[in-house]
């Protein structure tokens, strides 16, 4: 309350420094807030001033803390104007003695929570003790007051009373807790004639879009209550197919992809047959499959558990609107393990394996007689034993060294 007194003080010694030619201060002031109030809301307040040659105004905000919760303050007026606070007492004031007041202007706002008071409560909120300076006088205004009383609370009633259809039969039968319904229409029937009526202070929207042949389409009936809850009916309408259509029997591809890897050939609609390679790592691929005709569906089958060094077929078939398919395949090549052969097969701790030692009848060895028994004596794959070709090759050998030596002299003599 000194910080106040100082400063409203302070404002009239400055106030008296403006000239003698300013007129004195016509001053009114108001509190307005808004008409309708319930319990839970959150109300704004305004105090404003009206006159002419109003330099300053200081005042107390007053209201009844057992109804309402004071959620905060907001200056309004602009600079140079100043707004200060001690508790609930306020003193504004134009900081520079330039821009006085001389129209109606809002000072301040202070919001409040209306705490959960009953229907026909009175609440009033007040600023108490108002005075305003135009620097020669000032004028006591004394209390301003806005007052409301608590209306009843907003209505929560969303549902409908009451649900017809004039063209269609629904089912289940309207119940307001029901919100999903369902109805067949034959195809001359475009679109559903709805009644629909909400309860009392609803809003009923309806979004009923034309229906579509062969198809089920989902009209919408939106109710709004007083409260701004809404809740949504549906009714899913299935119409006939046009008894004249025929349907498509385009059962092309418009392209195939495959993620992250080239497809060979080039997509072309009359080549079913494609390859794409794979490295070794690679344990699974996304083939994909674009419908020529928007009204075919397309099925991919395989991709997944690929396997290594061998050919592993994807197929992507496209299922035209009549039911006609057509079916493209894609050769997936995964490389073999790093070392291998395509095709090959681990041998290691493979059953049945044959050992080649101590074996009667090894191919590559013959038996002698007189070495120790039945000594096996290698042989090559003709059946020759191999102590026959070392003599062979001694003797070649030996003859080679004779003529070299005999045709050496024959050039001597």
């Amino acid at each position: 309350m000194r910080k106040i007194k100082s400063i409203i003080l302070a404002l009239i010694l400055c106030l008296s420094l403006i000239p003698a030619t300013v007129f004195a201060a016509n001053a009114s002031a108001s509190l307005t807030g808004p008409g309708t109030v319930r319990a839970g809301d959150t109300i704004t307040v305004s105090f404003k001033l009206n006159g002419s040659n109003i330099y300053g105004a200081s005042g107390a905000l007053s209201y009844d803390s057992s109804q309402l919760t004071l959620v905060g303050t907001n200056q309004k007026v602009g600079s140079p104007w100043m707004v200060e606070w001690s508790g609930s007492n306020f003193v504004a004031y134009d900081n520079n003695l330039t821009n006085p007041i001389n129209k109606e202007t809002v000072i301040f706002e202070a919001t409040f929570k209306v705490k959960d008071l009953t229907q026909g409560t009175k609440i009033t909120v007040s600023c108490t003790d108002v005075t305003t300076s135009d620097g020669n006088s000032d004028t006591v205004i004394g209390k301003v007051s806005y007052s409301a009383t608590v209306a009843a609370p907003l209505s929560t009633d969303n549902s409908l009373k009451s649900l017809t259809v004039s063209n269609a039969t629904i089912s289940p039968a309207f119940n307001p807790n029901t919100t999903s319904y369902t109805a067949e229409v034959p195809f001359s029937v475009e679109k559903l004639d709805i009644t629909a009526t909400g309860a009392d202070k609803t809003k009923v929207t309806i979004d009923n879009p034309n229906l579509a042949a062969n198809a089920t389409t989902k009209v919408t009936i939106t109710v709004k209550a007083e409260n701004g809850a809404t809740k949504t009916y549906t009714i899913s309408v299935k119409r006939a197919q046009d008894p004249n259509y025929v349907a498509s029997n385009n059962n092309n591809l418009a392209g195939i992809t495959v993620d992250g890897f080239v497809l060979s050939p080039v997509f072309d609609a009359e080549n079913t047959e494609y390859v794409v390679w794979l490295p070794y790592e690679t344990e699974s691929v996304v083939v994909k499959g674009q419908a020529a005709d928007g009204k075919a569906t397309v099925e991919v089958v395989g991709g997944d558990n690929l396997v290594a060094g061998a050919d592993n077929e994807v197929k992507v078939i496209c299922t035209a609107e009549n039911g006609e398919t057509k079916e493209y395949v894609v050769v997936v090549k995964r490389a073999a393990a790093h070392g291998e052969e395509p095709g090959t097969e681990d041998t290691e701790d493979t059953e049945n394996t044959e050992d080649t030692e101590n074996t009667e009848g090894t191919e590559g060895t013959e038996s002698t007689e007189g070495q120790g028994g039945n000594t096996e004596v290698p042989v090559d794959k003709a059946g020759i034993p191999w102590w026959i070709l070392v003599i062979v090759a001694i003797v070649c050998l030996a003859a080679g060294t004779f003529v070299g030596m005999y045709v050496e002299r024959k050039k001597t003599k």
